[in-house]
């Protein structure tokens, strides 16, 4: 009867060891499904977040390739632009080229006619001249004109009207005032010149010139009534003429400097 129990007794604990074990297996099967399915959802996750990833990667690689396809058309147009750029930079050089030449031709012809100018300025000085003295020898004059003093010659110059004149811009002017004062210092007896001044602007200034007994030679502008100094390389209006009392020059725009002059008695 013991032996029964003690069977029975085996039995029952091997029988609680084995549910129990079965208990525990149990429970770690359900573990290892719960952590399964958790990894699962894991997994199904992170193959969606890989997918958005793989969608946005794929974005990204049409967008640059659209980028790189744009920055090819850019790179084509900026050597258009730039061969183009080239042709206009050939094209403004030739220009410049073009331009010196019309400015190098434009200054020989400038010079060649300021040469011209002065050459018939000289030539209308000496008929001028000539004419005068033809007619001055036709009513008497002739050589009775002479060398007067420096005082002399400022005091006809004093007494001359001739300054009194308006100055028209292209009817009365430097020529016709010189011209009138040398016909005025014949008439006297008094020899008188005029003098054709070029300036380095391609402007002209005409005076008279007396050749005196005791001071030399004295040049008048005769507008003004004032004396001049005369010097190649001087400016005429700041260091040649000498002004009057209360007469103050002030140097011009334009080249006022005396480049020659030309003396006609």
């Amino acid at each position: 009867m013991v032996k029964k129990r003690i069977f029975y007794s085996i039995t029952a604990v091997i029988i609680l060891v084995i549910v129990a074990f079965g208990v525990v297996q149990t429970n770690q099967l359900t573990d290892v499904q719960t952590t399964l399915a958790a990894t699962q959802n894991e997994l199904a996750d992170t193959q969606v977040g890989l997918t958005k990833i793989k969608n946005a990667l794929a974005e990204e690689e049409a967008a640059l390739s659209k980028s790189r396809s744009e920055l090819v058309t850019i790179q084509t147009d900026l050597a258009d632009s730039l061969n183009e750029l080239d042709s206009l930079n050939l094209k403004l050089e030739t220009s410049f080229e073009q331009l010196d030449r019309a400015q190098k031709d434009y200054e020989t012809a400038s010079a060649a006619l300021a040469a011209e100018e002065a050459l018939a300025l000289t030539l209308q000085n000496d008929i001028d001249n000539l004419n005068i003295n033809i007619s001055f020898l036709a009513t008497g004059y002739g050589y009775m004109m002479r060398n007067q003093t420096y005082q002399t010659c400022k005091t006809f110059i004093a007494t001359d009207q001739t300054d009194k004149r308006e100055w028209v811009e292209g009817v009365y002017e430097g020529v016709n005032f010189a011209m009138d004062v040398k016909i005025n210092a014949i008439k006297q007896k008094i020899r008188c010149g005029y003098v054709s001044v070029r300036l380095g602007g391609g402007g002209n200034i005409v005076l008279v010139v007396f050749e005196t007994t005791d001071r030399g030679i004295i040049y008048i502008y005769p507008p003004s009534d004032e004396e001049v100094n005369l010097q190649v390389g001087g400016h005429f209006w700041t260091q040649c003429i000498i002004p009057s009392p209360g007469t103050y020059y002030i140097s011009p725009s334009y080249n006022d400097i005396v480049e020659r002059f030309n003396t006609t008695w």
